[in-house]
């Protein structure tokens, strides 16, 4: 399992990588790999 705190601080990087693209198929991509992050952290899918 993952800790809540590495988890966020990857997700804070995909959040930028998201906010820097307007590709929906790349932005897709942030947003679910930012919930297996979740998963894997145990926190609740956004």
């Amino acid at each position: 399992m993952m800790s809540v705190e590495d988890a966020d601080k990857i997700i804070a990087f995909l959040s930028a990588a998201y906010m820097a693209t307007d590709d929906p198929q790349a932005r897709e991509e942030f947003h679910r790999l930012a919930n297996e992050l979740r998963k894997a952290s145990g926190q609740p899918l956004q």
